[in-house]
C-alpha cells in the first residue's frame, strides 16, 4: 500500500468516527429534550404516563452509552492502525 492509499483510509476512518460522534450528539440533544420533558412533567399532578416516560429515557440513555463505547472502541484502536499503516509503509 503506498502512503496516499493509508491516508485516504485512516481519513475514511477519521469520517467514520466523525459520523459517530454526530450521531451521539443526536442521542444527547434526544436525552437532553427528555430530560426537559421530565422536568416539566414532574411539575404537573401525577398520572399514569411515568412509566412510558421512564422507559423512554431509559432506552436513550441506554443508546447514548453503547455509542459512547463504540467511539471509544474506534479511538482504542486508532493508533494501533496508524502505527501499523505507518510500520507496514516503512518495510517497503
Amino acid at each position: 500500500m503506498s502512503i496516499e492509499t493509508d491516508l485516504k483510509r485512516l481519513n475514511t476512518q477519521q469520517e467514520q468516527m466523525c459520523a459517530a460522534m454526530h450521531d451521539l450528539t443526536g442521542v444527547m440533544e434526544q436525552t437532553r429534550d427528555l430530560v426537559v420533558e421530565l422536568m416539566a412533567w414532574l411539575q404537573e399532578p401525577p398520572s399514569t404516563d411515568l412509566q412510558d416516560l421512564l422507559k423512554t429515557l431509559t432506552g436513550a440513555v441506554m443508546e447514548q452509552a453503547e455509542q459512547m463505547r463504540a467511539i471509544g472502541k474506534l479511538l482504542t484502536t486508532l493508533p494501533a492502525d496508524v502505527a501499523r499503516a505507518v510500520s507496514t509503509e516503512e518495510v517497503r
